[in-house]
């Protein structure tokens, strides 16, 4: 009686060990693991290099921690626009494929249509898969699937890499030459010219808001009208002068000499 206690008590304990065992984890597949794309480190890139079939090339190369266009125009790049490449190195793929294995032609990797670098190291784009929205591209010897979410925007026109703010960070306003006055700052006080009675902290509120101002988004400069023109002065920068394309409240503010216009916010206006 006692011998058939022992068993059934040891039996008891076995199967609730398994149980346990079952439950924690003893059933549980093991997870793959998760491939990126490169093994390269945002931080650790200072040139990114998009290589465009029919279109221009555009060259992006850090300088003091601030990302700038060398080519085709020499321009402050957005650093939302720069963020959203460097994010590629750490995409995540899906699939892999040795290219020696595979034809380039098949994923349409053997004449890339668009390609970035990154500190010279290149990624290809080539077709869309046909499960879900998914895209092959090849890095080093490998073909990857990845996410497609940047094939459209590496073949934007250069200005839509263009930093949206309207003057350089750094600049310190000396004048803002409005049609019928000019504002101007000397030894720190502000004056307007014809003399005019407005308060100084509304002027100084205005040069604030000129330093400060940023477009909702930028596209290309198609108007040949001649417009009434704003000229920002400042000290250690070239000046800037902007067309009026359309006043306020959808104020449209021009750079004829690039070739873009500003569209700014209500706010902004």
């Amino acid at each position: 009686m006692r011998s058939r206690l022992l068993l059934t008590l040891i039996l008891l304990i076995a199967v609730i060990g398994l149980s346990l065992f079952l439950t924690l984890g003893g059933n549980k597949k093991k997870e793959p693991a998760d491939v990126h794309l490169t093994g390269m480190a945002p931080d650790t890139i200072s040139r990114i290099r998009i290589i465009r079939n029919g279109q221009d090339e555009i060259r992006f190369e850090k300088q003091s921690g601030q990302w700038m266009m060398q080519f085709p125009y020499q321009f402050r790049a957005s650093d939302l626009r720069i963020n959203t490449l460097l994010k590629l190195l750490g995409a995540h793929s899906y699939a892999q494929f040795n290219s020696k294995d595979v034809k380039l032609s098949r994923f349409l990797l053997d004449k890339p249509q668009v390609s970035i670098e990154y500190n010279g190291a290149r990624i290809d784009f080539g077709d869309t898969s046909p499960l879900e929205d998914r895209r092959y591209v090849l890095y080093h010897d490998t073909v990857h699937i990845i996410n497609n979410v940047l094939f459209q925007q590496l073949q934007a026109p250069a200005y839509y890499f263009f930093s949206t703010r309207l003057l350089p960070e750094n600049a310190t306003i000396t004048a803002i030459l409005l049609p019928g006055h000019a504002i101007r700052r000397h030894q720190g006080v502000w004056t307007v010219e014809p003399a005019d009675n407005i308060r100084a902290d509304r002027i100084v509120d205005l040069a604030d808001a000129w330093h400060s101002a940023d477009a909702i988004f930028i596209s290309k400069y198609e108007d040949t009208t001649r417009h009434d023109s704003v000229r920002i002065e400042m000290e250690k920068n070239k000046a800037i002068e902007f067309e009026i394309v359309h006043g306020p409240p959808e104020l449209i503010l021009a750079r004829p000499d690039i070739g873009i216009q500003y569209h700014l916010g209500e706010t902004e206006a």
